[in-house]
């Protein structure tokens, strides 16, 4: 007898740490196929039935559909996407105890702190793997993907809709659930969201949730530049010169310009007569103040913004010369095109100055 009692031991021992790993290892190592006349388990267990006639294989119980189509939700869900369109995300829960273990809610089959998080993506994109998890206090939890295609191929932020979480179950209809359900998980249950689930297919809870995708249009680099300083002698006998800024913007605003004499007077203008007290040789700079797209603000200046004059008795003011503007950018074969036509023309003009030569000699 007392061998026999070892061995019952043993046995039991073997049966509980075979249901501690089957627990470790997640839903799908419960996984079987629909039986009507299955009885169930005696302890909660959470979408275990494949091939079911009310939803098909329960393990992939997270699914998807455009919100409003009256088609079943899928997995994955490929649709044309465009800014501010919504989708409807399900999450199926089902207990899969037996209704004898449910006890009018203080037995072994309830599941306790039930809650159903879904999580989304943060990152930009045209495809959207998602998850949810079901899990429980007194239950191995249960988790499932699923993926929105957006067919356009165009970019898109995937965002939940605030206030639509919600869960339908038979004995209750629809009740509102925690925005917390895409963040920390949202309680659910079969009478009311206080995270008891019942056990048995009449106390199913189906949870519902909206997203939108929003297009995230990129703008256009912002950036704005110091184009030029002109600079002109108005009165060489009393040395006054007058000097212009000029800017070039993208994506930008020009705010304010600034001048600098060379001599310590700065002015906030972008065109100024100025007066200097003596001889010298003076370095001018212009600014432009860019406000950036983002709202920051820059002083911009270049070289092509510096210029310098000098100032001697007896000697006409110098002005360096200014740079040439910037050539077109024809291309390879329009400087070819060129370069021919030139080409061409110095030839007839040699043609025929040689001939006046040739007569004249």
């Amino acid at each position: 007898m007392k061998r026999i009692s070892i061995l019952k031991k043993t046995a039991v021992g073997l049966i509980a740490a075979a249901l501690v790993s089957l627990v470790a290892l997640g839903n799908t190592s419960y996984a079987r196929p629909y039986d009507p006349n299955d009885p169930g388990y005696d302890h909660p267990v959470f979408n275990t039935y494949t091939g079911t006639p009310y939803n098909g294989d329960e393990p992939d119980f997270f699914r998807g559909k455009v919100a409003g189509d009256t088609a079943d939700s899928v997995d994955p869900l490929n649709t044309a996407c465009q800014d501010g369109k919504e989708f409807t995300l399900r999450v199926y829960v089902h207990n899969n105890a037996n209704t004898i273990y449910n006890n009018d809610g203080n037995g072994p089959g309830v599941a306790h702190n039930t809650k159903v998080v879904v999580s989304l993506p943060s990152a930009q994109n045209s495809s959207f793997k998602m998850n949810s998890t079901i899990s429980a206090s007194n239950a191995a939890s249960a988790s499932d993907g699923m993926t929105i295609n957006c067919t356009d191929g165009n970019q898109y932020q995937l965002s939940y809709v605030p206030g639509s979480a919600q869960q339908w179950t038979k004995p209750t209809g629809t009740q509102a659930l925690s925005d917390s359900i895409v963040t920390t998980g949202a309680k659910i249950g079969t009478y009311s969201p206080n995270g008891d689930v019942w056990g048995c297919w009449d106390q199913r809870v189906f949870v519902t949730l909206n997203v939108k995708v929003t297009r995230k249009v990129v703008p256009p680099p912002s950036s704005g530049i110091c184009k030029l300083l002109s600079m002109s002698v108005v009165n060489k006998d009393e040395r006054e010169v007058n000097a212009a800024v000029t800017g070039s913007v993208d994506n930008a605003e020009i705010i304010g310009y600034k001048i600098d004499f060379g001599d310590g007077t700065v002015v906030q203008q972008q065109s100024a007569n100025h007066k200097y007290s003596g001889d010298g040789t003076f370095n001018l700079t212009g600014y432009v103040n860019v406000k950036l797209a983002d709202g920051s603000t820059q002083w911009k200046s270049a070289p092509a913004c510096e210029s310098q004059i000098t100032f001697k008795h007896g000697v006409p003011p110098k002005v360096p010369p200014q740079a040439p503007p910037s050539l077109p950018n024809t291309g390879p074969g329009n400087v070819i095109a060129a370069f021919f036509g030139v080409t061409s023309i110095s030839s007839v003009l040699y043609y025929a100055v040689s001939r006046r030569l040739a007569k004249l000699f």
